[in-house]
């Protein structure tokens, strides 16, 4: 097994741990929130509320807070780029970037991946502590 292959299988199993933390934290938060709101979800349901009314605040909450985070990501990436890849790379000329992917894509994949892991999450919590 090379070097090169032990880096990217380590990568995709931390990858795969931070995402199922992120799930579940995320599960935990809107938990939390449902037990806080229990007494106005009660009410919406003697009312006559429907179940996509009442669980539709809990997964904007949640996505609200996913494209939060992703955008935070995004920032702190974007300065530890230029505060330390680009003086590296003009400091060391044999050094060259990494381009393979664009800063554009990157922004995409990141708030795609922090609304869907953070939709994930509060469908999962919803299902398990909304009995609507």
């Amino acid at each position: 097994m090379t070097a090169t292959r032990v880096v990217k299988l380590t990568t995709g199993l931390l990858a795969a741990l931070l995402i199922v933390a992120s799930v579940l934290l995320i599960s935990n938060t809107i938990r939390l929130s449902v037990f806080s709101r229990r007494r106005e979800i009660q009410v919406m349901k003697l009312v006559g509320a429907t179940d996509g009314f009442i669980r539709w605040p809990f997964v904007l909450e949640a996505v609200i807070l996913g494209a939060l985070g992703a955008v935070l990501a995004i920032l702190l990436l974007g300065v530890m780029k230029v505060a330390l890849v680009d003086p590296l790379v003009n400091d060391f000329a044999l050094l060259s970037a990494p381009s393979t992917i664009g800063f554009g894509v990157l922004v995409a994949v990141l708030l795609g991946a922090g609304i869907g892991v953070s939709a994930l999450g509060s469908a999962i919590s919803l299902r398990r502590f909304l009995q609507v």
